[in-house]
């Protein structure tokens, strides 16, 4: 008589120890949006008290030093732990092998390197909520502040920046060679997902860019500790150097943390729409047209800075020249829309209105390309709201689409749809009201960064509207993360809930414990991820 062999239980029933020690990928995405997703909810804390000091002129609830700090913090962790890390290590690592047939990664322990480098970043975060150990500069570290001691320990901040990068180069080599080697059979350049082209080319913008921050950030590190003077104007220093360098990588860095979301959109909408994505060999082109021009734009960010007229005009000109292949984009999107059987679940929405918040931003963003007009509303609020639309909101719609689309594969069960599509509308119409009005203030001449403001009515009106917006979009965030927690144990996933034709959604909901097998599936000579026929009923 045979012994009965055990089922292999869900990866994602491992014991803590194999957590810990673990080089699977689709466990470390876990641990990365895992991770992520509670610096989020901190980092969105950090946002409500500056929204609720901001609700009336003077000071009720921070210092100006501690505000300065929830400024630092908000900055930082939103765009380098939710922006950055929430898709690209999370959903970056769950996806890549699964949409192109592999087995897992190509370099499984650089892959848990990578993470733990960035847990270790996440830990040296936390000592920052320390009394004293306040950081202080804003997000972007700019000298000659942050090299006096009122900023902070700037030391933990190059550090913290340090990490964050060490994570960055060891996942973009991981993802960029795991692409080009270790594809299924049949799986080509042009029937590649969008999700995984987007992927490549933010990590191919990491690659090259994240040693020019390293080397902002080290440089102040040595003036201020060390005495040298790059920074230094009065021994020979320039604070425009810190600005041409940070900005060399933290302009592109945009289109890492917005491609990504681009994916998204690209895999979700043509499923709900039950069409081909429109447009696919444009949209390959669009996203590596992003990578290559993301790095002729910079100078934008310093029109204010005293740079010569020559670069404000070439500047101007390449700004305007990167909203082509974003507009290609926009336009492939509707198109794949058009005519479809748009079916309207809670990923849809997320995808819908994530598009509507990027178009927002990028179209109030053009103006802002040209010089004479961004002398004008650099240093106001206006950009604080623009920022947020094109970035912040863009990017959170598209992760929590993701997570609501991809749910079903990671955990073997079903989003759920009521609080899902409740949070959506909470969260888009709180996002709304906040940023439409805080670029209406702005507009108004309302500077950004200040902890105070003047008791100017329509300001004090325009800054209750945003509190208000504030408030419901907190809401929003809090009802999805009870819907993500209650989800575990709601309705069990089929193993292809949306019936999509891409690779990843070919084998059980979880994913098994190594994907496909020992041996790559099978991928037919017409494949391809957006093939949609007729709809189904779901």
């Amino acid at each position: 008589m045979r012994e009965a062999i055990p089922a292999e239980k869900p990866y994602f029933l491992a014991s803590l120890r194999e957590w810990i020690f673990t080089t699977d990928h689709k466990k470390i995405g876990i641990m990365y949006f895992v991770t992520s997703y509670i610096f989020f909810l901190v980092a969105g804390v950090f946002g409500l008290v500056i929204r609720a000091e901001q609700t009336q002129p003077g000071f009720q609830f921070v210092s100006p030093e501690f505000y300065n700090y929830l400024l630092t913090g908000h900055g930082a962790v939103m765009l380098l732990w939710w922006a950055i890390a929430a898709h690209i290590g999370g959903f970056g690592n769950f996806l890549l092998p699964l949409m192109i047939g592999a087995r897992d990664v190509a370099f499984p322990r650089l892959n848990a390197f990578s993470f733990w480098s960035f847990f270790g970043a996440s830990l040296l975060v936390l000592l920052t909520l320390i009394p004293g150990n306040h950081i202080k500069m804003m997000w972007t570290g700019y000298p000659p502040y942050s090299a006096t001691g009122d900023a902070g320990p700037t030391a933990l901040y190059v550090f913290i920046i340090h990490l964050i990068g060490i994570s960055s180069i060891a996942g973009a080599v991981n993802f960029i060679t795991t692409y080009i080697k270790m594809r299924a059979p049949g799986i080509g350049f042009w029937n590649t997902n969008m999700f995984v082209h987007c992927l490549i080319g933010a990590n191919v913008i990491q690659l090259i860019g994240v040693p020019s921050l390293a080397g902002a950030v080290t440089m102040l590190l040595l003036d201020k500790y060390l005495g040298t003077n790059f920074y230094n104007p009065a021994k020979g220093g320039d604070p425009l150097l810190y600005q041409n360098v940070f900005w060399f990588y933290s302009h592109p860095v945009v289109y890492v943390q917005v491609l990504p979301i681009f994916g998204f959109f690209s895999e979700i909408l043509p499923t709900f729409a039950r069409r081909p994505l429109f447009g696919y060999v444009s949209m390959v082109f669009a996203v590596w047209g992003i990578v290559i021009l993301s790095f002729e734009v910079w100078i934008h960010h310093m029109f204010v800075s005293g740079v010569p007229d020559w670069a404000r005009v070439i500047m101007s000109y390449t700004t305007i020249l990167i909203a082509v292949p974003t507009g290609i984009k926009i336009f492939n999107w509707i198109a794949t829309l058009h005519g479809g059987a748009i079916i309207l679940r809670t990923p849809m929405l997320y995808a819908l209105g994530g598009i509507f918040m990027f178009l927002i931003g990028g179209l109030t963003g053009i103006p802002n390309a040209m010089v004479a007009i961004d002398l004008g509303i650099s240093d106001s609020l206006f950009i604080v709201g623009h920022f947020h639309y094109v970035l912040a909101m863009a990017v959170t719609l598209g992760i929590l689409a993701a997570i609501t689309y991809w749910y079903p594969k990671a955990t073997g069960r079903m989003f759920p749809e009521g609080l899902g599509k409740l949070s959506f509308w909470l969260t888009f119409i709180g996002a709304n009201l906040l940023f439409f009005f805080q670029m209406v203030v702005g507009m108004l001449g309302n500077p950004r960064r200040y902890p105070d403001y003047p008791a100017i009515p329509e300001w004090v009106m325009l800054h209750q509207i945003q509190t208000v917006g504030g408030i419901i979009l907190g809401l929003g965030i809090l009802v999805f993360t009870i819907a993500m927690i209650k989800g575990l144990k709601g309705e069990k996933a089929p193993a292809n809930p949306w019936q999509s034709p891409s690779l990843e959604w070919r084998i059980d909901s979880p994913a098994p414990a190594h994907n496909f097998g020992d041996k790559p599936p099978k991928v037919e000579p017409d494949y391809h991820p957006y093939k949609y026929g007729a709809p189904p009923a779901f």
